[in-house]
Formats: C-alpha cells, structure tokens, sequence
C-alpha cells in the first residue's frame, strides 16, 4: 500500500461436552448517560425468571423457559435463532446489576466496553469479536449499532444510556447489515423499553449508598380505556466523586446530577388490526469529569523536558510546573511501572489540574442533554404485517480534560456535539408457504456541528490554542429483503441482501490562536489568513455505496438441539476527519468491509435444566478504520484522526450455558476465546526515524485495539421461598483479558525501547469484577435490597490516551472502585 508517515515524533458435539465441563449463561431478554458509575439496580432485584416457564405436563417442569427475541426483526425463540446472541431480558437485567450499556459486558462474551477517555462520559467505544472503531465522534460511526425500540442512535457519543424500566437487552454478535444496516459490522445492540399495559401497576424506590449516593425512581402504568395505556418513568441520581484529586480540591467520578423520564402512550383498538406506541423520553447529566491516572511518562518527551526547564528557572518555562509538580514522575499511578517515589499508593488518586484561562476547560466536566421521540404503528393483516418506526433525537454533549494527568500544563481542551436525527423505516414480513419474508425501506439524516477548542503546552514559547469546529449533514437511505425457506420441518434455509447509499458533508471551520481577537485559519484556501481577511471554511462531501448480505442453513437435529451455519457482510460507514491532519494523511476515510462464516449450536438437556449455546466463527475485514493520536507541526498542534488500516483477520470460540441443578438455584455463565492479527504485510506505512528520515515500517505486526483474547463470566442465584414473601441471593464473576488501546511499531533500533515502553502503557492489564445482591420481598410488594459492585475494590481501568511520542505521556482512566448501598420499593 502507498506509505504514509504515520508516527509524528515532536522535539523527540462440542456443547454437551462443554455443558458437562463449564455451565455458562445465554439466558436473555433500555435513560440518561451513566458515567462508569455504579448505580444500584434500577429496580429492586429479583432472582432471574429461569424456573417458572409454562411447560407441557411432564416436559421440563421446573426448566427452563423459552426466551423471546428480536435478533432478526421478528419474535423468534433464541434456542432456534440461527445468530449468536446473548438476551437479557428485564428480571436478568436487574439480577445482575446491569444499569447501563458498559454493564453489558460484564454478561457478554467477546464484548469489550471502553468508555470516557477523551470523549464525554456519554459515550461508548464498543467492540465486538475484536471488531471496532475506536474513536466514533461526530463524524465517525461505531461498529456496534445501538437500537432502542428499533431507533438507530447515530452517535455512540450519547450511546451510554441508563436502563430504567427496560423490556431486554439484545447483544447480536456478527455483521448483521442486512437487517440491520450499515454501522454493524461486529454486531448490533438491540435494546427494547417496557410497553403500557392494560393493568395498573408500577412502582416508587429510594436508595443510599456510598460516596453519597442518592438516588430515586418509579414507574407507573395506566390503563386509560380498553383501548389506551401509557406508562411512564423517572429517575433522579447523584453521588459524590470516586477519584480524589488535590490540585482541584473535589473528587471526580461523581455524578453532580442526572434526570432521566420517559412516557409511552400504547393504543390497540379492539376493531382495528392496528397498534400504535408512541414515546418521549429526556435525559440531563453533569459531573466533574472524567479521571485519569499517569501510566508513563516519556523522559525526553516535551511534557517532562518543559517541566525540567521550568523547575530549573529558565525564562519561558516557568509556568509550566503548579505547586509541588516537581518531579512530575511523582504522579505516575501506582498499578503502573515506576522507579522514582511517587506521591501516592493509591490508584484512585488524580492529578489533572488544567489553567489555561478558559473556563470551560479549567472547570473539568461531563454534560449530557438528549431527548429523543418515537412512534411505532403496526398493522396486522394476517398473512402480512406492516411496521412503521419513526425516530427523533437531539443531543448536546461534551467534556473537558487535562490530558496529562498531571499538575503542569501539558496539554488540556474542552468539547462540545450537537447533533440531531430523524429516521424511518416501513417494514413488511410475512408467510407464503413455506417461505418466510420480510422487507423494508429506510431513511436516516443527521446533523449538527463539533467544537474543541485545546491548548497545547500552553505557558511555554512553543504553546498553542486551536479550535476544531465542522458543522457536518448526514443521509443514509436503505432497502432490505431477507428471506427463510423451509425445506422440511427441520432443514431451514436463509438468504438476504441489502443495499445502502449514505451521503456525508463536512464544513471546517478550524482556527488557530482562537483566543486571539483575529485568529488565524487553519483549514481551506484561506488558511493563514486572518478571520477578518476571508471566510474560513473547507467544505467538503462524499457519498458511499455498499452491499450487505446473509446466506445460511439451519436444522433442528431434536426438539431440543438446533445447529446453524451461515456467512454474512457488512460495512462500516466512510466519513471525514474534522480535526487537523498532517500533510501526508487524508481528510476523509473509506468504509470498512467485513464478512464472516460462523457455526453454531444450540442445545437443551437433562429435561431442560441445561442449556448451552456455542458459536465459533471466522472474520475477514479490510480498510479497517483506526484512530491516531498525534501532536504535529510548528507550533505544535494536537489532533486526532481516523486513518484506514491494513486488513485483519480474526477467529474464535464463545460459549453460553445456563443449569438449574435444584429447586431456586440458577447458575449462567459464558466464555469466549479470541484471535485477532492483522494480516501480514498488510500494514505498510511510513515513519519518522530517530535520524528524522521517513522509512517504510511493516506494522502488521501489532496487537489488534480492544480485542481481549479471553473473556468470561458466571453467575449463580439461590431464591428461598417464605410464608412472608422472598429471599433472593446473587453473586457474579467478570473476567476480561488484557487488551491494548493503542500500539506503535519502532522505525529503528534506536527507537524500540521508546515503544515498548509506549505499548505497554497504552494496554489495559487483565481484570476480574464481582458483584453482589441480597433482596427480600414481601408478599405485599414491599421490597428491601443491599447491593455491592466491585466488591473486591479490584484496580481497573476504562480507557487510554496515548501521547508517548507527542505530549510525551499516556495516561488511562479508572474505573468505579467497590460501591455498595440499600434501597427500599414498594411495588403496587
């Protein structure tokens, strides 16, 4: 491939086998943004729902139930549904704690969760199989699309949302274009709210916990007539911060207060083969945001050589250092590797401390305003069914961080997205014979603007303010078909096809010196030229086609034993960069391709007390999208870039098992193995050498970003049964394996110990969670719970920001230390 200089260097019969080895969970059928918090169960926990299915007599009594899903756009049973896909529904929901979307992979096998970081605590970096793009923004899309009620959410900068009164969870694992659509090239999050229903029932909850947590909520439903329902939900939480930071006199990691309410209004007439839902909801969030913890520091990198000149009294550099500052390798987190003292044993502690002057970076924050509407109308005509999904959403998101971690000024900036979209789809399925069909027509537009304004190595002659600002439109239009064939009553065959064509523009408006009364252009034929001389703009567009499919067999091999195979295609969106790029790089990037075979099984046994569910699968992707964190130019300018990669090809194992081995105990657990490389000499790019000389280096060799070979889980809930009400126990385990964030390849042998150095601070080191509740209900639905997270205060971490080679630092960001507390409900 055409080398580009990419290193910027600055001053410097398997199941039943396994049932009987590992039993493990598949069981499963959402809010305002949670930052990694710990929130307690959004309702009062109960055991998961696995005993209690309606089975004929004689058959599994006392089993397991059958679960219900959507993953290909129509009720199925998950034990039939030739997909990989973990289903929570809403009592396993509460079960195991799962109040948000970065919970999810605490129950999910090859799910990798990443979240803050540089982005707003909003925001999620979702991977699936190894199989991501790591830095979505305005004008970047993930590779795991998140629905909720079959609404596309178009930014993964809000897609961290909270899960009060949800129906399921869906976790689809795989390309799943064709149904789908574009943006779910490792999977697709399906997320279903509770609907009304024609009973008055509901609830109120309060809760306290640690670090200050308050938090209430309820939920009522309201048969208006026969015909018209609504139900509605709120929820208030705060608590303070978990990440103790001196130089700003407060903690972060709170959660300074977050509102989140919702209303759907469901009406069925009983002499129209018509259903409409149709809902709102609004959600509002502020904290003091995100922390970060110093993994490395790069002792000939800018950030340390500035600091040394600073503490050594040379003109220009001596404000670089606050109070105490000095050595700045004091500030390296205790989990990572140091040889100098450091100021504390403590790996919640924090030290980022920006004071540029401009008061929405130096207040550190996450906020969060997001409202969205839906409407759902369904037609029922017997043979055919017609489904409408209307969306509408708006979001205002940012943050700001101190990017060092550390009590100098480094490097720090502050940023705001606004965006707001409306959808349709018109969907058609039905049955003729033996054929099963459904098909539809979609639209999507976007639009909206992003600013970040940063400052780079601010109080020293080399300092720099730039604005990043881009207003941007969006479309994307689709048509789909997908059909199932059945042979016989076993053999079932399926084929699908789907074809979308997406239109993206971009309007930079990048400035430098913005703080200055005439700044300078950065972007366009006028850049620099003052703003007063000429218009700063670069508009720019481009539109993208592309084609995704299925095609598969399956076949029931008993009542309870089901096997698939299948292969499937899809792509992740192109679009642009609106930051600055050097010189050799591209505004804009092509869409990603992926296509995978996959196998699976699915089985029931011992009169369905064990079930368990394997898939393993084989993926091929080219022009990955991947993200570059750089400081280029003079005077420096700080950026990051999606840039498109080599191909990489990945493989793997994941297993799902649920057993029942007595009356009230239910016992779940999961596994996945994972092989992710890039493919080899299929990276060749262009990098700076210590002698500043560009060179071709091979980096295909590099670890593939959040792509954990191992990750696992298990569960187990025991219920006691009173004349008085309930006992309900749970405990649950979660593990993932090391995964990197970042990598770099040296140009040289001058330069391999820098990166070494560099890779290992950019991975994340392996991790195991335990979680825990204790709930008793009373018969009269009054319901009292105690709950723990991380019960083990289990070091961990979120996210990573590389800047080894620019800044000269990387710093990581922590995770919710041990959380416990108790809420009381009333259910009625």
């Amino acid at each position: 491939m055409t080398a580009s200089v990419r290193k910027i260097r600055l001053l410097s019969g398997v199941a039943p086998f396994l049932a009987a080895s590992f039993i493990s969970p598949a069981l499963a059928q959402t809010g305002g943004p949670a930052s990694g918090t710990t929130m307690e169960p959004p309702t009062a926990v109960a055991p998961a729902d696995t005993t209690t299915a309606k089975q004929p007599a004689g058959k599994g009594a006392g089993g397991l139930q059958d679960i219900i899903v959507t993953a290909r756009r129509t009720n199925e049973k998950l034990q039939t549904t030739p997909v990989a896909v973990t289903a929570l529904n809403n009592q396993m929901l509460l079960t195991k704690q799962i109040a948000a979307v970065t919970d999810l992979a605490r129950s999910t096998p090859a799910l990798s969760i990443g979240t803050g970081g540089t982005g707003p605590a909003s925001i999620v970096y979702l991977a699936i199989r190894g199989e991501a793009q790591n830095s979505p923004n305005s004008f970047s899309d993930n590779a795991v699309g998140i629905y909720i009620d079959g609404v596309y959410v178009g930014r993964p900068l809000v897609g961290n949302l909270g899960f009060l009164d949800m129906a399921s969870a869906e976790i689809l694992r795989g390309p799943q274009g064709t149904l789908f659509g574009r943006n779910t090239t490792a999977g697709a999050l399906n997320l279903t709210t509770a609907q009304p229903t024609d009973k008055f029932e509901g609830y109120v909850k309060a809760g306290l916990g640690n670090f200050d947590q308050r938090v209430a909520e309820a939920v009522v439903n309201v048969p208006l007539t026969s015909d018209l329902s609504a139900r509605f939900a709120g929820r208030y939480d705060k608590h303070g911060g978990y990440f103790p930071n001196p130089y700003l006199g407060h903690a972060q990691g709170d959660v300074a207060g977050e509102y989140y309410g919702r209303g759907t209004v469901k009406w069925a007439p009983s002499s129209l083969p018509v259903t409409l839902t149709v809902s709102g909801d609004y959600t509002h969030y502020r904290d003091h945001g995100n922390a970060n913890s110093v993994a490395a520091i790069n002792p000939t990198g800018p950030l340390a050589t500035f600091s040394g000149l600073g503490a050594a009294g040379v003109p220009g550099f001596t404000g670089v250092n606050q109070p105490g500052a000095v050595p700045i390798t004091q500030f390296i987190g205790t989990q990572f590797p140091h040889t100098d003292p450091i100021v504390s044993n403590s790996w919640r502690d924090t030290y980022g401390h920006p004071t540029t002057g401009d008061s929405e970076i130096d207040n550190l924050a996450n906020f969060n305003s997001a409202g969205s509407a839906t409407a759902n109308l369904v037609v029922d005509l017997g043979s055919v069914t017609i489904k409408s999904i209307s969306g509408y959403r708006l979001s205002d998101t940012g943050d700001s961080l101190d990017l060092t971690g550390t009590p100098t000024n480094g490097g720090a900036f502050v940023s705001e997205y606004k965006q707001h979209q409306i959808s349709e789809e018109l969907q058609v399925s039905g049955k003729l014979g033996n054929l099963d069909y459904i098909g539809g027509l979609y639209y999507f537009r976007e639009a909206g603007n992003e600013r970040s304004d940063s400052f780079t190595l601010y109080n020293t002659p080399f300092g720099t303010s730039s604005r990043n600002f881009a207003n941007f439109v969006s479309s994307s239009k689709g048509a789909y078909a997908q059909v199932n064939y059945h042979v016989t009553d076993a053999l079932r065959l399926t084929g699908g096809i789907r074809y979308t064509w997406d239109s993206r523009f971009i309007d930079r408006h990048g400035l430098v010196d913005f703080t200055v009364p005439d700044p300078i252009c950065a972007v366009g034929v006028n850049a620099g030229q003052p703003l007063s001389a000429a218009d700063c703009t670069a508009p720019s567009k481009a539109k993208f086609s592309y084609p995704a499919w299925t095609a598969g067999a399956d076949y029931k091999l008993s009542q309870d034993v089901f096997a698939y195979v299948k292969t499937s295609g899809a792509s992740l969106s192109g679009g642009f960069n609106a930051r600055p790029v050097p010189s050799f790089a591209s505004i804009s990037f092509k869409p990603e391709a992926v296509r995978d075979v996959e196998g699976g099984f699915k089985g029931e046994f011992f009169d369905r007390h064990v079930r368990t569910n394997v898939a393993i699968f084989y993926a091929w992707q080219k022009d990955v999208q991947r993200i570059v964190n750089t400081v280029f130019g003079t005077p420096p300018t700080l950026s990051q870039y999606v840039s498109n990669d080599g191909k990489v090809h990945t493989y793997g194992l994941e297993f799902e098992g649920t057993v029942i081995p007595w009356k009230g105990m239910a016992i779940d657990g999961s596994f996945a193995y994972l092989h992710a490389r890039y493919v080899k000499g299929s990276r060749i790019e262009g990098e700076l050498n210590s002698a500043g000389a560009v060179v071709e280096v091979d980096r295909s060799g590099e670890p593939i970003t959040q792509a954990p070979k191992w990750t696992a889980s298990i569960g187990a809930t025991q219920t006691f049964e009173f004349e008085s009400g309930k006992l309900s126990l749970h405990a649950d385990y979660s593990y993932i394996s090391s995964r990197y964030f970042d990598s770099a390849t040296a140009a040289d042998a001058a330069q391999e110990e820098e990166v070494a150095i560099e890779n290992e601070a950019s991975k994340i080191k392996a991790y195991g969670l335990v979680n825990g509740t204790a709930t008793f209900t009373f018969r009269d639905g009054l319901e009292f719970s105690i709950w723990g997270k991380n019960l083990t205060n289990k070091p961990w971490y979120t996210n990573v920001f590389n800047s080894y080679t620019g800044l000269g630092v990387t710093t990581q960001f922590q995770g919710a230390p041990r959380t416990y507390g108790g809420t009381a409900a009333i259910h009625f």
